[in-house]
Formats: C-alpha cells, structure tokens, sequence
C-alpha cells in the first residue's frame, strides 16, 4: 500500500505571485507487532472491521432481508395504527369541543309566542339557533316553571335568545 503524500504550502510566500508547494516525504511505514502465536495451532487471519469512517451505513438491509409477505403484513399494520391514532384524535377533539359548547345558553332573554303545531323543541332552536337545544329547553323550563314538554299554540314563553 503507498504512503498518503503529505503536502506543504510556505504561506509567508504569499505576496509572490505563485504560492510554492512543497512536497513533504512520505511517513515512515511502522510494521504492527504479531501476536505470539502457541505451537501447533494455526491461525487464520480474520477480516478486520473497518473504521467507523469507513463503515457504509446499510440502506435499505432490514427492509430487503424481509420476504414480501412480512413487508405487507407491516404496512398494513401501519396503516391500522396510524388510521386508530387518526380516528382517537378526532374522537378527542369533538369531545373537548363537545365540552367546551356543552351547556353554553345565550345569557338574554326574549318573549316568543308558541306557533300553531310547534313543539318546545322547536321554540328552542328557533330563539337560539345553533346552541345546544337540550339545553336551551332546560333553561326555558327554569325561565317559565313549565311542568312538562307541553305548549299551547298562541302561549307565551321567556326564552334565551342568541343576538
């Protein structure tokens, strides 16, 4: 194997209009010591490992020692877990959104009159469209001291309305 030739650049030539280079003998070739080695045994002289600079990093060797059946069984796997993680996420969302707007009833108030053939229900989701109506019933219930989900036709109800 030839010795790496080593260079040499004088830099207080610098002003000159060539920069001189040097070249600087190689580095002595230092011989490793064998190891002692027992009489009779031979040894077969083993590979060393390379340098970790010289290590190539494997690219694609876990992937292509896979038969193609365990390399589907995987990315179907994946797709499950990752479609779960998606699923359980949105789950969470629309229940935190579910929390936060849960018992939200607009804070004033307005007298409505009952239509012929409207429900409590209905009175609900007219006076304050787009809030929860279970709870917009309850609150007319405590707003009117109604006993029951029965309205007449032409009564007259406090109800929160949304402005």
């Amino acid at each position: 194997m030839a010795a790496p030739v080593r260079t040499k650049i004088d830099l207080s030539q610098l002003d000159t209009p060539r920069p001189v280079l040097h070249l600087v003998p190689p580095l002595p070739e230092v011989e490793e010591p064998t190891p002692a080695r027992s009489p009779g045994r031979t040894r077969v002289a083993e590979p060393k490992a390379p340098r970790r600079a010289e290590r190539r990093r494997p690219s694609h060797s876990r992937v292509a020692a896979c038969t193609p059946a365990i390399r589907r069984r995987r990315r179907v796997a994946a797709a499950i877990l990752i479609g779960l993680g998606m699923f359980l996420a949105v789950l969470g969302f629309g229940s935190l959104a579910g929390a936060l707007t849960a018992d939200v009833v607009p804070d004033r108030t307005a007298v409505v009159w009952v239509q012929p053939g409207e429900t409590l229900w209905d009175v609900a989701e007219r006076s304050a469209p787009g809030y929860n109506t279970e709870a917009v019933i309850a609150r007319i219930h405590e707003l009117n001291e109604i006993p029951g989900n029965t309205v007449l036709a032409g009564q007259a109800l406090q109800v929160p309305s949304a402005p």
